[in-house]
């Protein structure tokens, strides 16, 4: 700690309670803010000067009562900010040729959209998973709690996502299988969780459980085919639905391991007979 400032502690109540006081750490507060992750707040109080009702907190171990939290005071660098009531999350249906960023990017000169263009600007701090190519469509999560996105998007989670995929040409059934067993590309294991037809040729569902950087698109070029459409439609227990393109709409927080009915279960590999 430094400049030996003494941790922020709780108030001191009148009365002894037999319930004891539900608390909240400042990493957590900080997530809830939208400022950093709660892995991420020791690099952000180091970088930053965080005051909360007048005194700067450089201590991890700062905890705060949760019914006090509406009213705290809390200023960053100087600048005052607003708590949100709750933990929310904000579904988005990104259309092509829209950026999965925070920041503008420049393509030949030209500044192009970025997901927060499509949403009032109170949610320009948002976190967000299921970051998507410019090409690619569909559902993003947004959330000012910064903990629900790590869970979304940490591999630990095995979060299943779902995708639909029209592609140049049909796929063989051993084209199909091999997308499932894996690729080797660039010297790293690319593999479709799973990869079910539709009854039009050249259409596909595709389930991925650890999404790699433009891994679908990476595994079909393996193959010579090119992606004609991608949008996802599922990121763990939250779907797209009958969200249109560029609209979004705000949802309650669902446990990140729920299953929808179009979950799928990891497939065991059939032992090879010796």
């Amino acid at each position: 700690m430094s400049g030996g400032e003494e941790p922020r502690s709780l108030p001191p109540t009148g009365e002894q309670s037999n319930t004891p006081e539900k608390t909240v750490r400042i990493g957590k507060l900080l997530s809830r803010l939208g400022l950093c992750s709660r892995r991420a707040a020791a690099d952000y109080l180091n970088a930053h000067r965080v005051e909360i009702q007048g005194t700067r907190i450089t201590d991890l171990n700062a905890v705060f009562s949760t019914a006090e939290l509406q009213s705290l005071v809390i200023e960053i660098d100087g600048k005052r900010i607003r708590l949100e009531s709750t933990e929310d999350v904000i579904l988005l249906h990104k259309p092509r040729g829209v950026v999965s960023s925070h920041k503008r990017q420049l393509i030949r000169g030209k500044a192009l959209k970025t997901i927060f263009d499509l949403l009032p600007s109170e949610y320009s701090k948002w976190f967000f998973a299921g970051r998507l190519d410019i090409e690619s469509e569909g559902l993003i999560v947004l959330s000012n709690d910064g903990d629900h996105i790590f869970e979304l998007t940490h591999p630990s989670s095995r979060v299943m996502k779902k995708y639909f995929l029209k592609t140049s040409r049909p796929l063989s059934k051993e084209e199909c299988e091999r997308t499932e067993r894996g690729i080797i590309d660039k010297g790293e294991k690319l593999r479709f969780t799973k990869i079910t037809p539709h009854k039009t040729p050249a259409e596909f569902d595709v389930w991925l459980q650890e999404g790699k950087n433009r891994e679908i698109r990476r595994v079909l070029e393996r193959l010579g085919v090119r992606v004609r459409r991608l949008v996802r439609l599922e990121l763990g227990p939250y779907q797209l639905e009958h969200i249109p393109p560029g609209e979004w709409r705000k949802v309650g927080r669902i446990n990140p391991t729920t299953k929808t009915d179009s979950h799928l279960t990891e497939p065991r590999r059939r032992r090879k007979k010796t």
